[in-house]
Parts: C-alpha cells; structure tokens; sequence
C-alpha cells in the first residue's frame, strides 16, 4: 500500500470518528437538556400547587419533631356550613424529604387537587413533610430495596406519630368529616400507609397504598378495612414481592382489600391507578365503627 492511499485511509478514519464523536456528544447534550427542562417543569408544577394550598408547620412537643405540611381546602368549604368534608392524608415518597414544605408536592398531590378528583367530590388534602435522611417506616438503611418488615423489630417511627397527630388537629381545626378519612402513599408513602393503617385502624375508612410494604403479622387489625393496593410486578425498590406477601396474608381473614398486580410496570404506577373511577369508590367507603 502506498503512502498516499494509507494517509488518504487514516483521514477517512480520523473523519469517520470525529463524525461519531460529534454524534455521541449531540445526543449527550440532548439529553441533558431533556433532563434539566423535566427537572424545570416538574419544579415548577411543585410551586404551583403549592400556591393552592395552605402552608404551615406542626410541632409535636412530645418527640420535638418539626413537621411542615401544605393542606388543600376546597373552595367551597369556606363558606360551606352545613356538611362536613373529607380528608385525604397523602405521603410522599423519598424524593420528598426534606424541610422546605415545597419537595412534598408531587405527582400525588398535583392529582388529588384536580378536578380529576376535586370534581368527584370536594375534599381536604394533607401533606406532612418527612425531614431528609428519615422515613415514615425506620428503616436501618436508605438504599433499596425496601422489604416487609416486623412491627417488633421497626416500631411506629416519630414522623408517622408526629403525621397522625398532624392529621388529628387539621380534623379537629376544620370540622372534617370523621366518618370519611383517607391515606394513600406511593414506596416510602405506601410503606407509611400500611403501617399507619395497621396502628390506626380506627382512624381510617379506606386506604390507596402504591408499591409499599408492612408487617403482614399486622394485617388481622385492618380485616373490615375497605383497602385497594397495588404494586407493579417490574419494581426493584419495593419489590412486588411486598405486595404478595400482603395479600397472601390477607387471605387468611375475611377482608375488604383487593391487590392489583401491573404486570411489567416499574415503581411509579401512579397515571395507571390514580383513576377517576378509584377515586369514586374512595369517596364512597365509611367509617361507621
């Protein structure tokens, strides 16, 4: 081979990979512009649902725990007199966490103060803020993944004390309904959800736990709770593995729960469940013990 036609070959090549870099480097920085507008825009549906709702801060003198929370009050209540609302307590996740009372606001939230929900029936909305580096089950790590557990050996943490009492007085404060008091919660949430459930069964009269865990040793407390949970069979966090334990323990007892599995859904179910008809049968269930 000549000279010639080997340097013609190596800036061919030169060319080719310069080409590719230039490609790769494109593709890279459209992606991180994708990333950094869904960060935007999410950051900015936070603030704009949180302008719609009340701010406030709970002290729990008892733990001295500090807990921030937004709380949505329909418009109609504050002129309302003569009937009672009910209340929805939402947790969030662990990408909540924090002391902002602004990183709680998420897709759960941005859903219940819609009109997807609001329309069905007007409702209160309440969302407690966990500090960061904390849980509303207390885990012993912050990595996944997150598993059923024993009330025995992880008992009631501070931040769902401190959320229930949180809830207790906004019921007491606003006159809401008592007999219509509900809980949903999505991975940390759902595992918050279980686990309140299970301490205050009384409290409640029907649940939405997403991809959460629990004590399935607890289940036999919340037999006669109206209960709709679900868990998407593709989750690496909260296994979907949680969520069949559960159900197989509820199958030990008469009960009013019902498991949907998503077959290949990942861990955030919530634009496939969070439904207009879910929310028509929530509204519908009550407390009447």
């Amino acid at each position: 081979m000549s000279s010639n036609m080997f340097q013609g070959g190596l800036k061919v090549s030169v060319f080719v990979l310069i080409v590719i870099l230039g490609i790769f480097v494109t593709i890279k920085a459209h992606k991180s512009y994708s990333k950094q507008q869904e960060r935007k825009a999410y950051r900015q549906m936070q603030l704009s649902v949180a302008e719609r709702m009340v701010a406030g801060h709970y002290h729990n003198a008892e733990l001295d725990v500090q807990m921030p929370y937004r709380l949505f009050i329909p418009k109609s209540a504050a002129t309302a007199t003569d009937r009672a609302y009910p209340i929805i307590l939402a947790l969030h996740s662990g990408r909540g966490r924090a002391n902002d009372n602004i990183k709680q606001i998420d897709h759960t939230i941005e859903i219940l103060i819609s009109d997807l929900v609001q329309g069905i029936e007007p409702a209160y909305v309440l969302a407690p803020q966990a500090d960061e580096w904390t849980h509303w089950v207390d885990y012993d790590s912050f990595s996944p993944p997150f598993l059923n557990f024993s009330q025995q050996e992880i008992p009631q943490s501070a931040n769902l004390k401190t959320a229930i009492q949180l809830l207790q007085h906004v019921i007491d404060t606003y006159g809401i309904d008592r007999e219509r008091v509900y809980i949903t919660g999505i991975s940390m949430g759902g595992e918050g959800t279980w686990d309140a459930l299970t301490y205050y069964p009384d409290l409640f009269a029907a649940a939405i736990p997403l991809n959460g865990a629990g004590d399935p040793a607890a289940l036999p407390r919340v037999e006669r709770m109206p209960i709709r949970f679900f868990h998407g069979s593709a989750d690496t966090i909260t296994p979907v593995e949680n969520s069949r334990a559960l159900n197989q323990a509820l199958q030990s007892f008469p009960n009013n729960a019902i498991y949907t599995e998503l077959p290949n859904a990942g861990h955030d179910i919530r634009d496939q469940v969070y439904t207009k008809e879910l929310f028509e049968w929530l509204f519908a269930q009550k407390n009447e013990a």
